[in-house]
This record gives C-alpha cells, sequence and structure tokens, in this order.
C-alpha cells in the first residue's frame, strides 16, 4: 500500500514494475471460544483546580414523583387563571353528582332477609340463596319417588292399622284378665263367707228376706246390664256383652261400654258417654252398699237366732273354678295377641327400612336444585342479608324467584322457601323463624 500512494521517481517516469498482492492470513484454530473484545474509555480529565462535576439537585432529577409534582404544578398554574364562572360550574357539577347519588340511594330496591333462630342451625357459612322458580323440578322429584313408594305405603299403612287394632284388643284383653282376678278374688271371699254362714243355721228368715234380696239384685243388676246394652245399640257402639251369666256383671259391663267407647264413630261425644256410664256405675256402687249393708244385717240377726241355713257353698265354689278357667282362657289370649304384635312390629320396621332407602337419594337431589337454579347468593352476615332487586334479580320475571335459606332442625337438613316479592323503590324486610323451616324428607308426604 506503501507503494501504491508513493510519488513518482524523479525524473517523470512512472515505474513499471508490477503491484505486489500482500494477503494477510489469520490462522484460525477449532473449537476456540469466541471472546468479547472489550472497550476501553479513558476518563475525562479533571479541571486544574476541581475535584469533579458537582452532584445533581433534588429538584432536578427525573422520576414518577417529579413527573406527578411537575403536572399538579401545572394543573394548578392553569386553575388559578381560570374564570370564577368555571369554578362555580365545577361546584354544581359536584353537587349534582352527589345529589345524583342520594337519590339513586333513596330509590334503590332491597328486600332485607332477617333470621331470628334458636333451634336452626345453619352452619359455618350461612347464606340466602335466590333461585329461579324450581316448583317444577320439586314436583317432578316428588312424582318420580312416590312412583318408587306406592308399592310400600299402602302395606305399611295396613300393617299400622292392624298393630293398632291388635294393641287395642291387647288392652281389653289385659283389662278382662284384670276385671276376672278381681271378681275371682271377690268369689273367694264370699265363699269363704258362705262356709262361714253355712256353719251358722238360718231358717226362714235366712231364705226369705235373703231371697228377695237376691231378687232385689239380681232384678237391679238386669235392669242395669240392659240399660247399657241398649245405650250401646243406640250410640252404635261395638259392644258384646259376654254370654256366661255369671260374667254379667255390672263392673265387667261397664268396662266393655268403654272399651267400645275407644272405638266410637267421631260423632259421639265422648265425655258425654264416659260421664253417663260412671254416673250409673256410681248409682249401682250406692245400691250394692245398700244391698250389702242390709245382707249383712240379715247375717246378724241370722246368728242371733242361731238358725241354720242352707247356703249352696258348692255353687260359690263353682263360680270360682269357671272365673279360674276364664282368667286361664284371657291370658292364653293375651300372649297369643303379644306374638302377633312383636310379628307385626317386625314386619312394620323391614317396610319402614325400606320405605328409608327409597327416599334416600331424594335429599342428594333436593340439594342439586341451587346450583342449577341459582340467580344470586348473599352471604347472612349478622342474620342479616340484603338482596338488592338489580342486575339478574331485576331481570327476572315478577314472581318466579324463591329466597331461600338452608338449615338443620332436630338433626335433619330443614329448608325454608319463600317467593320473593319486592315493593319497587322501597327497603322491605323479610323475617324467618324456626317454625319457617321445613324437613326435606317430609316434602315427600306433602302433596
Amino acid at each position: 500500500m506503501a507503494e501504491e500512494n508513493a510519488p513518482p521517481p524523479a525524473g517523470g517516469e512512472v515505474g513499471t514494475a508490477k503491484k505486489k498482492l500482500r494477503l494477510k492470513v489469520t490462522r484460525v484454530e477449532e473449537n476456540k471460544p469466541r471472546v468479547r473484545r472489550r472497550i476501553f474509555t479513558s476518563k475525562p480529565a479533571v479541571e486544574p483546580g476541581g475535584e469533579g462535576s458537582p452532584p445533581v439537585p433534588e429538584e432536578k432529577r427525573v422520576g414518577a414523583g417529579r413527573i406527578l409534582q411537575d403536572l399538579g404544578q401545572r394543573a394548578w398554574g392553569a386553575a388559578k387563571g381560570w374564570n370564577r364562572n368555571i369554578w362555580i360550574g365545577i361546584g354544581v357539577t359536584i353537587g349534582m353528582m352527589i345529589l345524583l347519588g342520594v337519590w339513586q340511594e333513596w330509590r334503590k330496591t332491597v328486600v332485607r332477609v332477617r333470621v331470628q333462630l334458636n333451634d336452626v342451625r345453619l352452619g359455618d357459612k350461612p347464606e340466602v340463596l335466590v333461585l329461579y322458580d324450581f316448583t317444577e323440578r320439586l314436583a317432578g322429584l316428588r312424582r318420580d319417588y312416590g312412583r318408587r313408594l306406592a308399592p310400600l305405603r299402602p302395606q305399611i299403612r295396613e300393617i299400622e292399622r292392624t298393630l293398632s287394632l291388635a294393641k287395642a284388643d291387647a288392652a281389653g284383653t289385659a283389662e278382662k284378665v284384670r276385671m276376672v282376678e278381681q271378681a275371682l278374688g271377690e268369689e273367694s271371699s264370699k265363699a269363704k263367707q258362705v262356709f262361714e254362714d253355712y256353719k251358722t243355721s238360718v231358717s226362714k228368715l235366712w231364705l226369705e228376706e235373703a231371697g228377695m234380696l237376691d231378687k232385689e239384685f239380681d232384678e237391679k243388676r238386669t235392669t242395669f246390664l240392659g240399660e247399657v246394652e241398649e245405650r250401646a245399640r243406640a250410640l252404635g257402639l261395638f259392644y258384646h256383652p259376654d254370654e256366661d251369666e255369671d260374667l254379667q256383671q255390672p263392673e265387667i259391663a261397664a268396662n266393655e261400654f268403654r272399651l267400645a267407647l275407644y272405638r266410637a264413630p267421631p260423632s259421639i261425644r265422648l265425655p258425654e258417654q264416659f260421664g253417663w256410664i260412671e254416673a250409673k256405675l256410681k248409682g249401682w256402687h250406692e245400691f250394692e252398699k245398700d244391698w250389702n249393708a242390709r245382707y249383712k244385717g240379715l247375717g246378724t240377726r241370722a246368728k242371733q237366732l242361731r238358725s241354720p241355713a242352707s247356703t249352696s257353698l258348692d255353687l260359690k265354689q263353682e263360680r270360682v273354678k269357671i272365673q279360674s278357667q276364664e282368667l286361664n282362657k284371657f291370658r292364653g289370649d293375651a300372649q297369643v295377641i303379644q306374638k302377633e304384635i312383636q310379628d307385626y312390629e317386625i314386619r312394620l320396621k323391614e317396610l319402614k327400612d325400606r320405605e328409608a332407602q327409597a327416599k334416600g337419594p331424594f335429599e342428594e337431589d333436593v340439594n342439586a336444585i341451587p346450583e342449577a337454579f341459582l340467580c344470586v347468593r348473599v352471604p347472612l352476615d349478622a342474620d342479616v342479608a340484603p338482596i338488592v332487586v338489580d342486575g339478574k334479580v331485576a331481570q327476572a320475571a315478577p314472581g318466579t324467584l324463591r329466597i331461600v335459606i338452608r338449615g338443620k332442625k332436630d338433626g335433619q337438613v330443614a329448608w325454608v322457601i319463600r317467593t320473593l316479592e319486592p315493593i319497587l323503590h322501597q327497603k322491605t324486610e323479610v323475617i324467618f323463624r324456626d317454625t319457617d323451616f321445613q324437613p326435606v324428607s317430609d316434602w315427600l308426604e306433602t302433596d
């Protein structure tokens, strides 16, 4: 390169020698990493007599705070030059905006839901659900589960009715056993009295006056039994007195009449009929007391007369034997009835278990309703939840929204459902109490 740019030689002639090409070859080493070249610049020289440039003042630094400060200063500087009318317009605009907000708040439609509960528990996060009308879905679930329970319900009702009748029969049989035991004790006491009277010979006095007393007793007893039977027939009661003459006693007839009243038609006034039989039985007891007094008077007179008496002790003993046989019969009937009651209870429990299994998924299907028909969900804070009628709530047709609160009552899942009925531009309040909640399992029992 130096030769190409060199001046021509002295003498004015250009040499004719060929130009030489010089190629610079750089040897390349394989797999050698590239190294970035670093460029070093020298620091500016410091002016004599100085120690470097002074620091930048705080007010001249650039940043977000500085930018906002500059913008604020410029805006304030521009605002100071505004006309008074502009400031008045700004004030009027702000006032109108405040009035508009107050007017909108005053005209807002709100339904405040309040709960006053003691027995119902709403869980850790209580809430009020606003759902679209789900009556058709609920009616469909009732129909579906009603078909499942249809074969079981008649059997359950029939066994419950039969079980009720069997328990009534058991109660009646137990009452008969009690009355026969009482009559047996009385007959045994009478037999002992007869044996004592047999030892005292009573002649005409005992035969005549005692016979008259017995006749009077039998007539009074027959009249009492006839009146009870006649009244039972007039009332249409299921009254069947015992055909055995020895068991046709006023106390037994009165108890049979009472038992018949427990299965009386609804039109019969039970207090009046119970009062009537008690009055009749009281009159009989008064007569019996007087009759016993007169009868004992005869015995006293017979003892005084020392007359031999002919009283049938064998008859009394025969009555005791008959009543013992009746007592054994009633006790056997009571055992048979009790066995039937146990069998009916076992069968009823099996049907109830099958009914519970058929009703089991109903609660789960009902719990899936809120997610499918949800409109809004409002938290229940301090037992109050405001439902603001705007957005989806305001867009829904009137009468198609339901307020639903879920909880637990007596260990069962219970809901309260009420139609959302807001009053336009007013704040209303709806209060729910324990009695408003209904167990979900009871919905299958309602039409």
